[in-house]
């Protein structure tokens, strides 16, 4: 963690051509997009999450694994707490409910549907519930079933990996997009094939901030962008739409 005080929405612009710009975040197109950071990704996969929400609009249908979808975490992080409104969760704790969950995606996906989320994919089936080999096969199975939905509905998937070792190459391989999360002395910085953050600087002493506040700042300043026009209701505690392992959204 780089230290500093949280930034004011000044220190996350950047001068290009004579005018301010607010802070880039990469877009997810349609198929399997992998994030993969150097540490656990729940900052810059909610930001992503709730970015896309916000300028494509529909619901995201998210899978839970390992503590992502975290709603008090959510809450802090969305410019209203209206958007929380369309994260779908549906938590799986065991290889098979997740696997369960997986399989059921297809018939959850509706019109309204713009995003889906699965965090650690390969998480659940690394686990000594399973034999080795039975757990990589349903591993292997969901992954096939989300690259079909994502091929056959024209949906982005955002996917991240729990470790980047040899059970989890599949998911690697599967992708058609992979955004890189990295912590730099200036912040985190996210890199696609295509696509590099730019740099914001922070304090006279050149340091950012880099814990939550940083993409709260970010999706504060991105929202007037995105034209959201909900405005957050203070009284309300902020959630997102979740189940449990049986899978109901």
């Amino acid at each position: 963690m780089v230290r500093t005080p949280p930034p004011d929405g000044s220190t996350l612009t950047a001068a290009r051509g004579g005018r301010l710009d607010v802070p880039e975040l990469p877009t997810l197109d349609p198929g399997i997009t992998l994030l993969s950071t150097e540490e656990r990704a729940t900052g810059p996969l909610q930001a992503l999450v709730l970015d896309h929400l916000l300028l494509q609009g529909g619901e995201a249908l998210w899978v839970d694994s390992h503590g992502h979808a975290q709603s008090q975490l959510l809450g802090r992080l969305a410019p209203s707490r209206r958007v929380l409104d369309r994260v779908r969760v549906a938590r799986g704790f065991t290889p098979t409910q997740h696997a369960t969950l997986v399989e059921r995606l297809p018939e959850r996906v509706t019109p309204n549907t713009s995003l889906v989320v699965l965090p650690a994919i390969d998480g659940q089936y690394r686990g000594d519930e399973l034999p080795r080999e039975d757990g990589r096969e349903l591993f292997l199975r969901s992954l096939a079933t989300v690259g079909r939905l994502a091929r056959e509905r024209d949906l982005p998937v955002l996917v991240t990996r729990r470790r980047d070792d040899e059970f989890g190459a599949p998911a690697a391989a599967a992708t058609d997009a992979t955004v890189a999360c990295e912590r730099t002395e200036f912040g985190p910085r996210f890199r696609t094939e295509g696509f590099e953050t730019l740099v914001y600087p922070g304090e006279p002493d050149g340091t950012v901030q880099t814990t939550l506040a940083y993409w709260t700042r970010i999706l504060e300043a991105r929202d007037p962008i995105h034209g959201a026009t909900a405005t957050p209701d203070e009284d309300r505690e902020p959630s997102v739409s979740s189940a449990g392992a049986e899978g109901v959204w």
